[in-house]
């Protein structure tokens, strides 16, 4: 139904302005983060970017795995420069974060289909240790 529709996409709004407050927070940057609303008319922007990071979110009640079709999702919108991110959290569970192995290791090619599901917090130790840069260049 119409009202089903705009109670998930609120859901999803207040997700994506959630997880841009924990970033803020948590990078401790002078510039909030905020959600990407011209995504709707240009449907390759991500809800979020940071840096080279193009991160998609995802909130949903029940379920436990984020569906291949979220991932590729967020591979569609991440434009040939960009390390995508899929934030996503389901019901009673914590806030995960699928990256490229390749984010985490540069020795591996950030391409290949190859993922690593984080916890949040792993996700923010990640970002504040290899992508310093990406964490400054959002703050000038």
């Amino acid at each position: 139904s119409k009202l089903e529709m705009t109670n998930s996409r609120n859901k999803g709004a207040s997700f994506e302005r959630e997880i841009g407050n924990l970033l803020t927070e948590d990078l401790g940057l002078k510039n909030n983060i905020r959600r990407i609303l011209e995504q709707t008319r240009e449907k390759h922007l991500p809800d979020l970017m940071l840096g080279r990071w193009y991160i998609e979110c995802k909130r949903y009640g029940s379920g436990a795995e984020p569906l291949e079709a979220w991932w590729q999702q967020v591979l569609d919108a991440t434009s040939e420069q960009g390390i995508p991110a899929l934030v996503y959290k389901f019901d009673r569970r914590p806030i995960k974060v699928r990256v490229p192995l390749g984010a985490i290791n540069s020795e591996l090619n950030i391409n290949a289909p190859y993922t690593a599901d984080l916890l949040w917090e792993d996700f923010i130790f990640l970002l504040k240790n290899l992508y310093k840069e990406d964490i400054e260049n959002h703050d000038l």
